[in-house]
């Protein structure tokens, strides 16, 4: 006797070869079907039946999602709050995508097991580089409008970027500081002849 268990594509990729394999089982029974799902890990188990608790999200749409992204990716997605990114698999259109953020995010920071692993770390990270980017980006446009030069301001907030600070006013005193004085140091060794 034999059952047949759906597995995301990326773990039958992975375990296509393997002459015996062992998965985490979840059972999902609807009315009169009983379908076997399976899993390389229990986390990946675990966070499918999660996926489960979103209104709407069947397990079709959630092993499709498994299949696309896998599951430390699709948490990654979830935590950036990248949509658009999620809606691409398939099943998946914009308001489940929506309906996903809104109703996992909070509990996918509560998982033990996404607390261990690298995954709320990279989050945390990718949220911080987007802010200081945008920060950057910032300083640079506010320095364009005082007068000074792209090569000028670039030079500057690479310095001003490996301080400590990260927000914007103390960056933009840095950035003001480092200009002022390559200002003072160029005059110093450039002055100008004149005849008096």
């Amino acid at each position: 006797m034999g059952y047949e268990i759906l597995v995301p594509r990326r773990s039958l990729e992975k375990l296509s070869n393997a002459s015996e394999v062992s998965l985490w089982l979840h059972t999902h029974v609807r009315e009169d079907i009983l379908s076997l799902y399976g899993f390389e890990s229990e986390n990946d188990k675990l966070f499918f039946r999660l996926l489960l608790s979103v209104s709407g999200l069947g397990p079709k749409t959630a092993l499709s999602l498994l299949s696309e992204f896998g599951t430390d990716t699709l948490v990654e997605l979830i935590l950036g709050k990248r949509i658009g990114e999620i809606s691409k698999a398939p099943g998946v259109g914009k308001k489940t995508a929506e309906r996903m953020v809104m109703e996992l995010v909070g509990k996918i920071e509560k998982l033990s097991w996404a607390k261990e692993s690298s995954i709320l770390a990279r989050t945390d990270e990718s949220k911080m580089t987007s802010g200081l980017m945008q920060v950057r980006e910032d300083l640079f446009s506010a320095l364009t409008h005082l007068g000074y030069l792209p090569h000028q301001i670039k030079s500057a907030l690479d310095r001003a970027m490996a301080a400590e600070e990260k927000s914007f006013e103390p960056l933009l005193k840095l950035c003001l500081k480092e200009l002022s004085s390559r200002s003072l140091n160029s005059s110093r060794t450039n002055p100008e002849v004149g005849n008096g």
